[in-house]
């Protein structure tokens, strides 16, 4: 039979896991080359998140893009440009955010060579700021030294490891003011002018047009793209039979008195995740009403912290309509783990043992707890850091990922410790492990290992490629569990 004569195929989308709740709703279970579950969920390659002011939405967009580079770079070097439209980004909030992740480049904004560029409109407007992302994409797409090997994904196509583009990262603060030159030009004429009466009309044309590129410019070299935009109330101007004649709402989960601000149609279609932050309060005691987790004991800073729910209006990868909680801090931005241990505690303290004051978890019994130390105590252990990852991962998997019902594989965090331990694996050594996949996923000298595993490895249906039959670690991964 006659084929279709092109031989180019659609590679497989690779999801990059930022942790603080958001990978397993948004995630495929995938199987790695060494037998590993691997959630490919994340953050995707056009990631949108609205808002109205004061929601953090700016600064869980910050967060996604670094963790996600963060993880990148635990292999491999990769650069960020961040698009402030508002002109208000402060770059030491941004750099001491950036300092909390551990592979990012030390001098990350430093000389010509920085990894991460900073600019706004007052430099650049948008649409030459488009002309450079495009350009960008078009010589990475022909550079091959920007691309690389993902040592635990397959190509479906030639069942070799898979091959494909180091992901770079992009952002924009805001879409809402994301303005063409031909734009900008009008507003600097007489605000009266008659010229200034199409200005609405062109922004949402300029901005259609590059939402339809989007797709193009950000698979051709593997850009991830994180986007902002404003929410505000619309004003309802119908009258009469009109009034009763209004159009169906486009997003299911967003009210239809709300609206997001000078976008184009296309953004709530084109994207692999739309968010929106909202109802941003207080994290305080009832008790006492200071923070409920102090970055010290003895801290009362009582706006510090706040806790932001986030809920997923459509997403290409997995449901929608559902709520996150996330833990924010006004000075250090998303705090991931502090977001899992609130998620765990406020249902019904899920791998959680003890009383109200006093208490431990399940998966890390030796180190106690309560809520004016846990905060430091996250900071400075890591097996606690992971234990509270993995509590998180076992509630979430329940709620989101119910095909694994099938396997029969759930269970009590409590009954995981111990017929583990009973079957002679080290929890000392398992909490030490990564639960994030990387490019170079087998060479890293710090051993990956996912949740379901551990649930799989108690079932007895699948055993860590790092360990011996004895369960003892493998020559190459010798020592990693030392590590502080």
């Amino acid at each position: 039979m006659v084929n279709f004569g092109f031989k180019e195929k659609t590679m497989p989308k690779m999801l990059i896991n930022i942790g603080a709740l958001m990978d397993i709703p948004t995630a495929a279970i995938i199987t790695g080359k060494k037998g590993e579950a691997i959630y490919n969920g994340g953050l995707g390659q056009a990631t949108g998140i609205v808002g109205a002011g004061n929601n953090y939405k700016s600064t869980i967009a910050h967060y996604q893009m670094l963790c996600a580079a963060d993880r990148i770079s635990e292999a491999k070097n990769t650069l960020m440009t961040t698009y402030d439209t508002e002109i208000n980004i402060s770059i030491d909030r941004l750099t001491h955010m950036a300092s909390g992740f551990k592979y990012l480049p030390k001098y990350l904004i430093d000389g010509e060579k920085a990894n991460w560029v900073i600019t706004d409109k007052t430099q650049l407007d948008a649409s030459d700021w488009v002309q450079h992302i495009t350009k960008y994409s078009i010589e990475k797409s022909k550079d091959n030294k920007s691309k690389t090997t993902f040592e635990a994904f397959t190509d479906p196509y030639t069942k070799k490891t898979l091959e494909g583009f180091i992901p770079t990262f992009i952002e924009i603060d805001s879409l809402t003011e994301f303005e063409a030159s031909s734009t900008m030009e009008m507003l600097s004429k007489d605000l009266d002018s008659s010229d200034t009466n199409t200005y609405a009309m062109k922004q949402g044309a300029f901005k259609t047009k590059f939402f339809s590129q989007l797709p193009r410019i950000s698979n051709r070299s593997n850009l991830f793209f994180v986007m902002t935009a404003h929410i505000g109330e619309k004003i309802d101007m119908a009258t009469g039979p009109a009034k009763y004649n209004q159009p169906t709402r486009k997003l299911q989960y967003l009210k239809t008195s709300d609206n997001i601000k000078g976008v184009s149609p296309k953004f709530t279609f084109l994207l692999n995740n739309a968010w929106f932050a909202h109802t941003a309060s207080l994290l305080k005691n009832q008790s006492d009403k200071l923070p409920e987790y102090p970055k010290t004991r003895d801290s009362n800073m009582e706006t510090e912290l706040n806790t932001v729910k986030l809920t997923q209006l459509r997403s290409k990868t997995g449901p929608s309509g559902y709520t996150l909680e996330l833990v924010v801090s006004q000075n250090d931005g998303v705090l991931p783990t502090l977001t899992e241990f609130h998620y765990v505690k406020q249902n019904n303290r899920f791998g959680i043992d003890g009383n109200n004051t006093h208490y431990h978890m399940m998966l890390r019994p030796d180190i106690n707890l309560n809520r004016k130390t846990v905060r430091g105590k996250i900071d400075e252990d890591q097996k606690l850091r992971r234990a509270i990852n993995i509590t998180s991962e076992l509630l979430q998997l329940k709620t989101f990922q119910t095909q694994l019902e099938n396997e029969d594989i759930f269970c009590e965090p409590d009954e995981l410790y111990n017929d583990l331990k009973k079957m002679g694996y080290d929890w000392d050594m398992l909490l030490m492990t990564r639960g994030y996949w990387t490019i170079n996923q087998y060479t890293n000298k710090i051993p990956y290992l996912n949740t379901i595993d551990l649930l799989r490895m108690r079932k007895g249906t699948y055993f860590p490629y790092f360990l011996k039959e004895d369960k003892t670690l493998k020559k190459e991964y010798e020592g990693f569990n030392n590590v502080k």
